[in-house]
């Protein structure tokens, strides 16, 4: 996620491609835009407006996000607990299948949510979005770079805490979430509270994904999400005290293409890439673009396409291949039911409260086997015990 989210404003052209930013932007102006509708209960049954009862975490979240107007039926609710971003339809049946709906948060000023009563004033326009919408409470995704110790990035979880207050006390099944980097370490400049966040949200979804977008090393293609990271990044989080049962473990399903410049073979182990600066470093994943899980396994059946064998770097727990298209070497990397299953299981091992994907629609279009043995991979962390 390599935008400006919080501001609205993009960092960089290269930035505003991640489909993460684009459909939060899109999820914020339509929680800007939102006017309760005449209608009333938009489902079937009135029943289905109802919000989710329990505690506003259960015992074990699957906690994944939708893009767009993703259908319902794209979705396996065995496990599901946590939906992000849904529609009305996705709401309705998310909530036969006994799953929450959360909904972004509007778009946050935080200059103008330094005043303590423009922050009031923006929880209650959050608490009339959430019961108008019928949904079961909200998610927070600002990142915008901060200094630590800002005042800026202290309103930020002084309005997380607020909103979970007043959602709280509207009914205490709501649950409040904040998205947060792979890491607590100042990643892209995001130098947040993370204690202080933790305190106000119910859960912290640890975005574990695009975890080079600031590559430190060789500008080469490499994966996306690497197993060694996820270990790292969690323990992080672990050292300052958060508790295991606030982290959300947020999973990548689509991954990277790049197209590795000249020189690369399609048997190549390396693929040298073009160096795209981001917030200071000048060489980022912003050189590639993102391919939905669906998609770039589509490249691998297509026959058309020249491509290597498939291989897996053994110490990131990555697979990746590469591919001849348009007469340029291409280095796709992904996670695929393998690798997820690995991530899954240290999960459940470290006591987390949950794990989850961005996002869940990106299998809908691809063959049904591979999107069947994705889901199952969820078993590593909701099937146990």
């Amino acid at each position: 996620m390599r935008v400006a989210l919080g501001l609205l404003s993009l960092a960089a052209p290269a930035a505003a491609a991640h489909p993460f930013a684009r459909e939060s932007l899109r999820q914020q102006a339509l929680a800007d835009a939102y006017v309760p509708a005449a209608g009333g209960c938009p489902c079937a049954s009135a029943a289905l407006c109802e919000p989710i009862g329990g505690p506003p975490v259960a015992a074990r979240e699957v906690f994944g996000f939708v893009s767009g107007a993703t259908d319902p039926a794209a979705v396996n609710w065995t496990h599901v607990t946590t939906v992000a971003w849904g529609d009305d339809a996705m709401m309705c049946a998310a909530h036969a299948a006994g799953a929450r709906v959360v909904a972004a948060a509007p778009s946050i000023n935080l200059t103008a949510l330094e005043d303590p009563a423009a922050r009031a004033a923006w929880v209650v326009r959050a608490v009339a979005l959430v019961e108008g919408r019928y949904v079961d409470g909200m998610t927070f995704d600002y990142e915008s770079p901060q200094p630590y110790g800002s005042p800026a990035i202290a309103a930020y979880a002084a309005l997380v805490a607020a909103t979970r207050r007043a959602l709280h006390a509207t009914n205490p099944s709501y649950q409040v979430s904040t998205c947060v980097a792979s890491t607590p370490d100042d990643v892209d400049g995001r130098g947040y509270p993370m204690n202080a966040l933790a305190d106000a949200s119910d859960l912290l979804y640890v975005m574990d994904y695009d975890t080079r977008s600031q590559i430190f090393d060789a500008c080469i293609a490499s994966a996306n999400a690497p197993l060694p990271g996820t270990v790292h990044g969690i323990g992080r989080f672990r050292d300052l005290g958060i508790p295991a049962s606030k982290l959300v473990l947020g999973v990548p399903w689509y991954g990277y293409r790049y197209e590795c410049l000249p020189g690369a073979t399609l048997d190549g182990r390396y693929c040298d890439i073009e160096s795209v600066p981001f917030r200071g470093v000048n060489c980022s994943d912003a050189a590639g673009s993102e391919v939905d899980y669906a998609k770039l396994r589509a490249v691998v059946r297509n026959a058309s396409v020249q491509t290597s064998a498939e291989r897996r770097d053994a110490n990131m727990d990555a697979p990746f291949f590469n591919a001849l298209e348009r007469g340029a070497v291409v280095q796709y990397w992904y996670d695929d039911p393998a690798s997820l299953r690995a991530k899954f299981s240290f999960a459940r091992g470290a006591g987390l409260a949950g794990v989850g994907p961005f996002c869940f629609g990106m299998l809908a279009a691809g063959d049904p086997g591979e999107a069947a043995a994705m889901w199952a991979s969820l078993d590593a962390f909701a099937a146990y015990g």
